[in-house]
């Protein structure tokens, strides 16, 4: 039997510390990728339900450019008039987020502006584990009303 042919077991316990390693760097590398994409995921959604609620609110806003309180309960509600049940669609936000402003009133060129701003955002990642604010998302609407 020649030298090469002998059974160490010191070889193969480095071997497996080695693959033990190897995974570990692999898997470190994979939760990464997998957390940012869910952070990303996670801010397209609210961003895009951001947006549609203030696309909702712009269009109640252009047929009732008076009635304010209307105006922001669609933005937060889906409902003019919620009832106390009534939960938020986005979650978190509040009525206080919504700013609603009209322009040239009473004229031909009338038009109400609608805004969401200091929505808080959480991330999931540890290297920004952070509450942010989305940045504000305004829609403007031309009024329809006499």
């Amino acid at each position: 039997m020649s030298l090469n042919q002998t059974f160490s077991p010191h070889r193969n316990s480095r071997r497996r510390g080695h693959a033990m390693l190897e995974g570990a760097l692999v898997l470190m590398i994979f939760l990464s990728f997998l957390i940012g994409t869910l952070d990303f995921a996670q801010f397209l959604y609210f961003h895009q339900s951001l947006v549609e609620r203030v696309r909702t609110a712009v269009r109640y806003a252009a047929v009732h450019p008076t009635d304010t309180s209307g105006i922001t309960n669609m933005a937060v509600y889906n409902k003019a008039v919620p009832s106390d049940s009534d939960l938020p669609l986005v979650p978190n936000l509040t009525s206080a987020m919504v700013a609603v402003t009209s322009v040239d009133a009473g004229t031909s060129d009338a038009r109400v502006s609608v805004t969401i701003s200091n929505y808080p955002f959480q991330f999931f990642s540890p290297l920004i584990a952070r509450a942010n604010t989305a940045k504000p998302i305004t829609a403007t609407m031309v009024s329809e009303a006499p």
